[in-house]
């Protein structure tokens, strides 16, 4: 049996597939998909669901979409709490949407917690206190932040 015939549709199915999903519809379908079940329920879901925003934050952050990228990584944050894997990992990402989107005094406030938790300690994505320190600084010399 001769498939060859379908090698082209197919190709053009799974570019047209892949388009979908980098677009504005696509993120918004998989980040429904990734929000529907209630947290709390099923420890398994809850953990892919919480790493499935995570990607899609980091993917959004990549493509420079800070905005929606922080609306992404906070409903994250806000699901699962500091209980879920990527919890201070987020946190550490949206700083660098806030400043991106020139809302420091918010982006100083979120280093503040994570040097408080010292998250570098609990998530070794997220840089040591020291590092996080002179961030804090450097935002509160250049914008004049309280």
């Amino acid at each position: 049996m001769d498939l060859s015939g379908l090698k082209w549709p197919l190709i053009i199915v799974v570019i047209v597939g892949i388009g979908f999903i980098a677009s504005s519809p696509g993120i918004n379908w998989m980040v429904g998909r990734y929000t529907q079940a209630v947290p709390g329920q099923d420890p398994e879901k809850d953990r892919r669901d919480e790493a499935g925003l995570t990607r899609i934050g980091g993917y959004l952050l990549y493509q420079w979409r800070y905005e929606s990228a922080l609306n992404i990584m906070q409903t994250a944050v806000e699901r699962y709490g500091a209980s879920g894997a990527n919890y201070w990992y987020n946190k550490y990402r949206m700083v660098k949407c806030l400043e991106k989107l020139d809302r420091m005094q918010e982006a100083y406030n979120t280093l503040q917690e994570l040097i408080v938790a010292s998250a570098g300690n609990i998530d070794q994505r997220v840089p040591d206190n020291d590092n996080l320190t002179l961030r804090a600084q450097k935002l509160k010399e250049v914008h004049d932040l309280q």
